[in-house]
């Protein structure tokens, strides 16, 4: 508990020098730090523990549910959209209640998972939904773990073969006997890829990562229990 005070603390002294301020510098870079300790302390590095017990005995049901939250939290984070299940028409545009749309625009886009749900053909063109469709993943394997406790039709999750390196395999998903099989520790660090290269993108001086900054505050904000407040620029819709 001490930590999440700590935590809670270290935002509440870096947003205050945020605040309508969306130029890159060290207070940026000091929130980008407090994001990715956190991220790494309370997902990733319990999934590598898990990993590295090597036991073999179903605890890749465990890792891809977890992975399944991060890949929806990363494409929250990347828009800036607060879940609130109770959302009406009334509701800010920065609620959403439903999570396919956002979650399925990730895998179709980020780079991480190029020949998993999109490839470029030979003319270097970006083909969706290939090789594998990611509202299938989200539907049989996301929702199939999240409210069933399984995944579904012929989705599974297993190790990666010795014959693979884990930390530099681009390919998570193979079909074998027809059945799609998740490499899960693959999975883990393409993730861990995508966090550095979306943590990059939040230090670049463009106009689009001055506005993912600005998504970035917002669900930092609703992190750490702050609630909206149009005096922060961030809140503004």
């Amino acid at each position: 508990m001490d930590i999440e005070l700590e935590e809670k603390s270290d935002w509440t002294k870096i947003r205050e020098k945020l605040n309508q301020t969306y130029k890159y510098d060290k207070t940026w870079e000091d929130a980008i730090t407090l994001f990715n300790k956190r991220v790494k302390r309370k997902f990733f590095d319990p999934i590598q523990t898990i990993i590295n017990g090597k036991t073999l005995k179903g605890e890749g049901f465990t890792i891809v549910t977890v992975q399944c939250a991060l890949i929806e939290m990363f494409a929250a984070f990347r828009v800036g959209k607060i879940f609130n299940h109770s959302k009406t028409s009334a509701s800010p545009k920065y609620e959403y209640d439903k999570s396919q749309k956002m979650f399925v625009s990730l895998l179709r886009s980020a780079s991480v998972f190029q020949d998993n749900f999109w490839q470029l053909n030979n003319k270097n063109k970006v083909v969706i939904d290939k090789p594998y469709n990611p509202t299938d993943f989200y539907k049989n394997v996301r929702c199939g773990l999240m409210h069933e406790a399984r995944t579904k039709d012929n989705w599974h999750i297993t190790a990666t073969p010795l014959t693979k390196s884990v930390k530099t395999e681009k390919q998570f998903l193979v079909t074998e006997n027809g059945k799609i099989k998740i490499y899960r520790t693959v999975l883990h660090y393409r993730l861990l890829d995508y966090l550095k290269e979306y943590s990059e993108e939040l230090r670049k001086d463009t106009k689009k990562s001055e506005e993912l900054r600005k998504f970035f505050a917002r669900k930092l904000d609703h992190l750490f229990d702050f609630n909206a407040d149009t005096k922060y620029d961030w809140w503004t819709e």
